[in-house]
């Protein structure tokens, strides 16, 4: 039987108890499926930190007034390939961190991207913390383009 997700990003966190890794490493010497899931847990986790290392802090004011400005431009109906978009995005992070059932359980038929992103963002902040919740998020709005009420680019 293979490791959970769950266990293995906790195993690379050193968020394990002592016994619980000395199992986990046990089973991943004799594992090449399971090694390579955390691999690519591994890096992942890299690419967030170097994603929140990189893109504006959604706390800045740039960042602050582009979420504002997507958020005025979704409700204008002007961003829906954006908002498509932004949908993909957060619901790849639900599934990737929570499971298959938690994106049905966040996401309803007819729910607005702004929404879906404040709904995510309370459980990453939450099951994450602020910190890696402001990576994850910063990662999911980072590129995209979003036309603002003054047919600015944010």
């Amino acid at each position: 039987m293979h490791t959970r997700s769950a266990a293995l990003i906790a195993f690379c966190d050193a968020e394990t108890g002592a016994y619980r890794s000395r199992r986990i490493a046990r089973h991943l010497s004799k594992c090449e499926t399971c090694r390579d899931q955390l691999r690519r847990i591994e890096s992942e986790k890299d690419e967030l930190s170097s994603a929140g290392a990189r893109a504006p802090a959604i706390g800045g004011p740039q960042g602050l007034a582009g979420v504002l400005s997507a958020i005025a431009a979704w409700q204008d109906g002007q961003s829906c390939a954006a908002a498509s978009e932004l949908k993909s995005r957060l619901q790849w992070q639900i599934e990737t961190y929570f499971g298959s059932p938690a994106v049905r359980v966040v996401e309803r038929p007819g729910i607005r991207a702004e929404e879906l992103l404040g709904r995510t963002s309370e459980i990453l902040d939450v099951f994450l913390g602020p910190n890696a919740a402001e990576a994850v998020r910063d990662d999911v709005l980072s590129g995209l383009a979003f036309a603002g009420p003054a047919g600015e680019t944010c």
